[in-house]
């Protein structure tokens, strides 16, 4: 990355300059240099931007969220999700609607939601009202329009503390709430030892919000397996979908990516209609396409179809089956004993 910084004001004028990474121990912020098209050509905004070297500088973080008072306050429309679930397809297919550029799993988010969580601890680095104004700084700084083009962000699927801030802080601010339902959402992540040890990571944030939303703390982490507590994290984000629907007045767009496929392009339409997003029957035809569908979503330049993915998830039924089965038996269980969890 070059070594010339440019000044705050710059950073704050153009939107070229996209907001990176946040290091709160330093007080500092990064920003990288990236066009539209190095945004589109990214599958995600993480640490993998930076393989390409664009040029970068950091900026001090203080000074940063005081002078971001400055940028337009409208929220990107943004897509949370559980994790594995067709929300970077999705967002790849919205990517290609007229007027619409889709951020994919922006790093900074992914701090904000870390922080949010520590907000209870003694140890936190931020209390709530600093949280709040770091918060809005860096949603301004993401939704800053490219021309023609307006941002629509996709999280990360540990982000999801950050719906309900998202929803307080710009009453305009549409979200789609992506899941799959239990049985093929275990099956795709025990074939994958990362995926597996990213949702066990995730587990305890996830029980923390069930023993806030349930009232109840006796849950306990220690004693289950990894495709239990994948279980339980499961029916801790669908309990905070189902929760942040009902609070959302229309607001917050609950959808299985089951559903999305089988129904096809008018399914999809409709999630462009609740983003408010510009479409027609042609180019959702042209959203809606091969090029999209066949590949794979994390990593385009690989081809994958529908059969594939159906071929995938059999063998992980027949490899897995046993703790597939023990965490659906979990599942139940937990239903059971907290009716709020749902059917």
């Amino acid at each position: 990355m070059a070594d010339a910084a440019p000044g705050l004001d710059a950073l704050l004028a153009e939107p070229q300059w996209f907001l990176h990474r946040l290091d709160p121990a330093a007080r500092r912020a990064l920003f990288v240099r990236l066009d539209r098209d190095a945004m589109r050509a990214a599958a995600f905004l993480d640490e993998r931007v930076l393989v390409a070297q664009p040029r970068g500088c950091w900026t001090g973080l203080d000074e940063l969220v005081a002078r971001a008072s400055v940028l337009p306050r409208p929220t990107p429309h943004a897509i949370f999700h559980i994790g594995h679930c067709g929300s970077t397809l999705v967002a790849n297919l919205l990517d290609r609607l007229p007027g619409t550029l889709a951020l994919r799993e922006p790093l900074v988010l992914r701090t904000l939601a870390e922080l949010r969580e520590e907000l209870p601890r003694a140890t936190a680095r931020y209390d709530l009202p600093r949280w709040r104004a770091l918060f809005d700084a860096v949603v301004a700084l993401l939704g800053r329009a490219h021309d023609d083009l307006r941002p629509l962000v996709k999280a990360t699927s540990n982000c999801n503390a950050l719906i309900e801030p998202w929803l307080e802080r710009d009453a305009g601010a549409k979200l789609l709430l992506l899941h799959v339902a239990l049985e093929p959402w275990l099956a795709t992540l025990l074939k994958s030892p990362a995926a597996r040890a990213d949702a066990v990571r995730f587990a305890p944030a996830r029980l923390a919000y069930l023993h806030a939303a349930l009232g109840d703390d006796t849950l306990r982490l220690h004693g289950l397996s990894d495709a239990e507590q994948l279980a339980l994290g499961w029916l801790a984000e669908r309990l905070r979908f189902a929760n942040a629907a009902a609070a959302s007045n229309g607001r917050a767009m609950r959808l299985d990516f089951a559903d999305l496929l089988r129904e096809g392009p008018p399914a999809f339409a409709r999630v462009a209609a609740h983003f408010g997003l510009a479409h027609d029957a042609e180019s959702v035809a042209r959203a809606w396409h091969p090029d999209v569908l066949g590949r794979y979503a994390k990593a385009r330049e690989h081809a994958y179809s529908p059969d594939d993915r159906d071929a995938d998830l059999a063998e992980s039924r027949r490899r897995h089956g046993g703790e597939i089965a023990a965490a659906l038996r979990y599942a139940d269980t937990a239903r059971v004993r907290f009716p709020a969890l749902g059917d």
